[in-house]
């Protein structure tokens, strides 16, 4: 019902896993984290809780959809997606994930984290509304993208986006980033 073109979302691990799609519909269910494609008419999804949505966006027609946890970051999500690319990626949009004001997290798991990224582990670091040790996601994302320009589209989904979260409140369900580009046109995330 979102937008009436032939979909790939792919059964996500949070892994490393990346996944060409060549036409659309194609490649829907395989396992991996990242979908690419320069196809027309071709629905990237990713389905998320708390987990980063990720839209990388080509300098010329390529596009993906990465599903970020921590995890997949630990891993190396991020540059997998970044070299699945055959043109320099020109603009990352990240979608709602959760915030480091929800997202209690410990030491030995951010040293991971900010190990992958390569920064400082306080780059990563932040403080949840109940004073707790935490995971700065976005600032976890942002890392791992360099200098590539990012925006930002929603909040917390712990609490300041008004969808779901697995962590804060154990919600089953999960809300999808979709990119697409429509023939003869630029590329489109929702």
């Amino acid at each position: 019902a979102f937008v009436d073109l032939p979909w790939a979302q792919l059964d996500q691990r949070h892994g490393v896993g990346v996944v060409r799609v060549t036409a659309g519909g194609a490649a829907d269910g395989e396992v991996g984290d990242v979908a690419i494609t320069d196809a027309d008419g071709v629905v990237l999804g990713c389905w998320v809780a708390d987990c980063a949505p990720v839209v990388l966006v080509g300098a010329e027609r390529e596009f993906a959809v990465v599903h970020a946890g921590w995890r997949g970051l630990a891993s190396g999500v991020i540059e997998a997606a970044f070299d699945a690319f055959t043109e320099p990626v020109a603009q990352v949009v990240l979608g709602p994930m959760i915030g480091p004001c929800c997202y209690e997290f410990g030491r030995e798991d951010l040293d991971r984290v900010a190990a992958a990224v390569d920064v400082p582990v306080a780059d990563l670091t932040g403080v949840t509304r109940a004073g707790t040790q935490a995971l700065d996601m976005p600032a976890a994302v942002s890392a791992a993208c360099g200098d590539v320009p990012i925006e930002v589209l929603a909040g917390c989904t712990g609490c300041g986006y008004p969808g779901y979260s697995h962590r804060v409140r154990r919600d089953p369900q999960r809300f999808v980033m979709a990119a697409w580009r429509q023939p003869d046109s630029q590329e489109t995330a929702g």
